[in-house]
């Protein structure tokens, strides 16, 4: 059994995004697996994942991590080698800049903090100055 709560914060200005990923049982789990080959398919095609798809797949990193017996702050730090800002579009390291899981993965309960999984583009928009 699965069950994660997420949030992500991004920009100051813009609301936090919360998803639940919820797997009961065997079929469920079936349906996360072929979505995340689905999203896999898409990074070994060089296509870019959306938000959608990044978060599924942090949440599947947490899971898989917590079943493997490791510890919130190992899975933090491994958390940041599993994307980089080119595989995903424009606006998803800024939007997933801060993410909290509260998952309890086969009863066992951890908080995972992910803090910039993806570096974060340091552009600055500059105003357009004529004369």
């Amino acid at each position: 059994m699965i069950y994660i709560k997420a949030v992500a914060k991004g920009e100051p200005d813009a609301a936090p995004l919360a998803k639940f990923f919820q797997y009961i049982d065997s079929t469920d789990e079936v349906i996360l697996q072929h979505s995340i080959e689905m999203v896999k398919d898409k990074i070994d095609k060089n296509l870019k994942l959306n938000v959608n798809e990044a978060f599924l797949l942090y949440a599947y990193f947490v899971a898989n991590q917590m079943r493997a017996k490791k510890k919130a702050a190992e899975i933090e730090k491994d958390a940041k080698s599993l994307l980089s800002p080119g595989q995903v579009m424009i606006g998803v390291p800024e939007t997933l800049r801060i993410v909290t899981f509260d998952a309890i993965v086969d009863g066992k309960r951890e908080w995972v903090t992910l803090q910039e999984p993806m570096s974060v583009s340091s552009y600055v928009m500059a105003a357009n100055h004529q004369g």
